[in-house]
């Protein structure tokens, strides 16, 4: 830098050599560097990022170029919209698939679980009868038991008149032998003595 420059050279220099640099083209560094006043170099700064803003900005596409995407972008929209429409039968026609299957699988359940409370009350049915077939049994056991025991008394106490009557039997054989013999005993002695 000269001294022959202005202010506003001078801290057009500096915005150059800052961006050479890679440094951050800023008011101050522009200050810092150019030794301007701070408006000068905030101008500078300014003018000099506006500048490479627009030598970076994209340029718009020529007619031609921008009817031929057009021409490309419509086309792919078309198919896009083709593609997504067969996706969206074939999503429509998977999703009722599924929904179909989801159905049979849901009567299944019913049926399952209708079979299931079938069964459990069939079990409960059986189990009630069981219980009341066992309760029956041991009200008979208990009967049977009480008749046997009166049946036993009551054959104990035949027994004991069978042997009291055998007893008396025995007696009244014995009474009737001895009388029998006694009777004999008496002819013999009134044969003797007719005799």
């Amino acid at each position: 830098m000269t001294e022959q420059q202005t202010p506003e050279q001078r801290a057009l220099e500096a915005a150059e050599v800052l961006a050479a640099e890679g440094a951050p083209v800023t008011a101050r560094a522009v200050r810092e560097r150019s030794g301007v006043r701070m408006t000068v170099a905030a101008d500078a700064a300014r003018a000099w990022n506006e500048r490479e803003a627009q030598a970076e900005a994209v340029p718009g596409p020529p007619a031609a170029v921008e009817a031929r995407f057009a021409a490309l972008w419509r086309e792919a929209v078309a198919v896009a919209r083709s593609e997504f429409a067969e996706a969206r039968t074939g999503w429509q026609a998977k999703v009722e698939q599924v929904e179909a299957e989801r159905g049979a699988l849901a009567e299944e359940v019913e049926q399952v679980e209708a079979e299931r409370d079938q069964a459990r009350a069939q079990a409960a049915a059986i189990r009630d009868q069981a219980a009341a077939e066992r309760d029956q049994a041991a009200a008979d056991a208990a009967s049977a038991s009480e008749a046997l025991a009166e049946q036993r008394s009551r054959a104990d106490k035949s027994e004991a008149r069978a042997e009291a009557v055998e007893g008396e039997r025995d007696r009244l054989v014995s009474e009737r032998d001895r009388l029998l013999a006694e009777r004999d005993d008496l002819r013999d002695a009134i044969r003797k003595q007719k005799d």
